[in-house]
């Protein structure tokens, strides 16, 4: 009887101890192994842990730590259908076309060939493409809508640069301004010059500089004389947004990278808020995108300074966004990695008292819930290392600060076309 009660208090303080055993000993305890990734497994009774560590939670984020990550997208698919039909997740938004994937996707007939055809153009090639995406892209989402609770696409990056968006946007927000009849589509360079410089956001940068600043005066006067006819809340607004932040992240991206990356990030998070709060304000939300972008916060600074700002740092900038947030990263032990189009590089290999060298040897998979440590310890900040920003453990850091849970791959390997 007494060495029943003896282990449980020693090993509280073991956990409860000062430096990094205590959450080495916590992720020991509390790893889960996951049996499999491949979507088509669908007894998700190894899931159950994720969807208990989410809880109710109204947005749910995944990562990745590069845009290469086959298995990495099995695994994500899989959550993703375990989210849907176990938890009442019904939209999915991609870290793609906001435009594109709200107004065009709205669009199109829901049917297999028609979602298939439009997410492989209006998602970036980098999954669109990729072979571990197909069962998600052209399978599970189409099949949705023979039920009753489809599972909805939608997009968040400001990037709106993909085909129905390079074909149709100036086009559209032309006949918006003409039918509100604001006073700039009475200037006489509103065909020849404010037009095509709007359109011409859609390659990513301008020849002439000069033309930044010219189109953000512009975007600016636009804003200001469609705000004076619609609400805070109008998709088009939404819209003007976008292109005012695209120009202004083009315009400095090459000087300030992460000045530029920062503009994304934070009208990413706006579009999110949008999504959340005006288009599917009854919905819970799942969100595809990289570690980098979902993490809570990436404390890291470039040449000049400047502190890299994450959208998942923007989204969860409220108390309230805090509260519904889940965000799940993820890390690999070692294998290769490479985006399609791109040539695969080897993994590195952990730090060798690193997270991933925590995880017992035999697990392929897992899942680690950072959330409860953090709720139990809420005073205790440990600095530790873990591949969480692409594949490289070179930052140390508290990481149960930056992410809710990780999923743990032993080996990765890159996407196929």
């Amino acid at each position: 009887m007494f060495k029943t009660i003896l282990f449980p208090i020693a090993l509280f303080l073991t956990i409860n101890a000062k430096g990094q055993k205590d959450l080495k000993s916590y992720v020991i305890e509390n790893t889960v192994s996951i049996p499999t990734i491949e979507p088509d497994s669908v007894n998700y009774d190894d899931l159950e842990i994720i969807g208990k560590s989410i809880g109710g939670a109204k947005i749910v984020m995944l990562g990745e730590q590069d845009h290469g990550d086959a298995p990495t997208f099995l695994a994500k698919t899989r959550i993703i259908k375990y989210l849907h039909e176990k938890m009442g997740f019904n939209v999915v938004a991609f870290e793609s076309d906001f435009f594109g994937l709200n107004f065009g996707y709205d669009r199109i007939e829901k049917n297999e060939l028609s979602i298939d055809s439009f997410l492989k153009k209006n998602i970036f090639p980098i999954w669109a493409y990729c072979n571990t995406c197909q069962s998600l892209f052209n399978k599970y989402i189409p099949s949705t809508y023979q039920t009753e609770k489809p599972l909805t696409v939608t997009g968040f990056d400001n990037q709106m640069v993909l085909l129905f968006s390079a074909k149709h946007l100036t086009n559209y927000v032309d006949s918006l301004l003409t039918s509100l009849d604001v006073p700039i589509t009475k200037q006489e360079n509103y065909k020849r010059e404010i037009l095509p410089l709007i359109d011409s956001l859609k390659y990513f940068s301008f020849k002439d500089t000069s033309n930044y600043t010219k189109c953000a005066a512009y975007l600016l006067q636009i804003k200001a004389q469609v705000r004076d006819k619609v609400s805070e809340n109008n998709f088009w607004l939404q819209v003007i947004n976008n292109l005012i932040a695209e120009n202004s992240e083009y315009q400095i991206f090459k000087a300030d990278y992460i000045g530029g990356g920062n503009i994304r990030d934070a009208q990413m998070a706006s579009n999110l808020k949008w999504l959340s709060e005006v288009k599917f304000p009854k919905e819970k939300i799942i969100v595809w995108a990289a570690n980098a972008h979902v993490a809570k916060f990436i404390d890291s600074s470039g040449r000049n300074g400047r502190k890299m700002i994450s959208m998942g740092s923007f989204f969860t900038d409220s108390e309230k966004y805090l509260k519904e947030t889940y965000i799940i990263g993820f890390t690999s032990y070692e294998g290769e990695a490479g985006r399609l189009g791109f040539k695969t590089y080897t993994v590195r290999k952990p730090k060798p008292n690193g997270f991933e060298n925590w995880i017992n040897k035999s697990i392929n998979y897992s899942f680690t819930d950072f959330k409860t440590y953090r709720m139990n310890y809420p005073d205790k900040s440990e600095m530790f290392y873990l591949k969480g920003m692409g594949h490289n453990s070179a930052f140390k850091k508290d990481w149960t600060k930056v992410f809710d849970g990780i999923f743990y791959i032993r080996e990765m390997y890159p996407c196929e076309r």
